[in-house]
């Protein structure tokens, strides 16, 4: 399912920002506000704790703590540039305790065992480079009853660029086995600017 390697200039804006690219980068993820918005949407009711996987510039985290007031969000994102870039688009909710961002990978995250009600990841599934590790590393941080929110790029998306990135039906069928061998059960959401699958954590 994963990309070859991209290009340098698009894994330092992207995959993997640094540098100024890096920078440029966060300024155009920035943009993609509807498609953010679209997903924080879909969580109605996050409970009181709740993990981004790849947070980036922060975008998401920024919506989610100005719609759940009770929400304590951790921000998660392997790249320095996008951590910092989160820090600022949050500072008013970090300064309060509410956000806390760390580095961190699908795989490898920061939170011990049972840390959240829900786990969220918007654009980072095809870039993880064990999809079956990271949804595992995923359950063992979601609480009993948790909910699991991933999406990608829609191929019906308005954006171009966006229906360019969309994954093959097989790609698609390959996330979906993996989160039925995780998590038992998931549900498929063909929205306006991303195809988002939910699981939940039963046991």
């Amino acid at each position: 399912m994963q990309p070859g390697r991209p290009p340098r200039p698009i894994l330092d804006a992207f995959f993997l920002p640094r540098g100024l690219l890096g920078r440029v980068g966060g300024v155009l993820m920035a943009r993609g506000l509807p498609q953010q918005r679209e997903i924080a949407d879909l969580l109605t009711a996050p409970g009181t704790d709740l993990c981004d996987i790849g947070c980036g510039p922060g975008v998401l985290g920024a919506l989610l703590a100005q719609r759940h007031q009770q929400l304590r969000l951790h921000l998660v994102d392997p790249s320095p540039v996008m951590r910092s870039q989160a820090a600022r688009r949050c500072r008013q909710w970090q300064s309060t305790g509410r956000v806390q961002i760390s580095a961190g990978t699908a795989d490898q995250l920061p939170l011990p065992d049972g840390a959240c009600d829900t786990v969220v990841s918007v654009n980072t599934v095809v870039m993880w480079p064990d999809l079956a590790a990271g949804l595992g590393e995923i359950k063992r941080v979601l609480r009993p009853d948790g909910r699991l929110v991933l999406s990608w790029h829609s191929a019906t998306a308005p954006s171009r660029t966006s229906r360019r990135l969309a994954l093959s039906e097989e790609a698609i069928s390959a996330v979906g086995d993996a989160l039925d061998a995780t998590f038992g059960a998931f549900q498929r959401h063909d929205l306006t600017h991303s195809l988002a699958w939910q699981a939940q954590r039963h046991e």
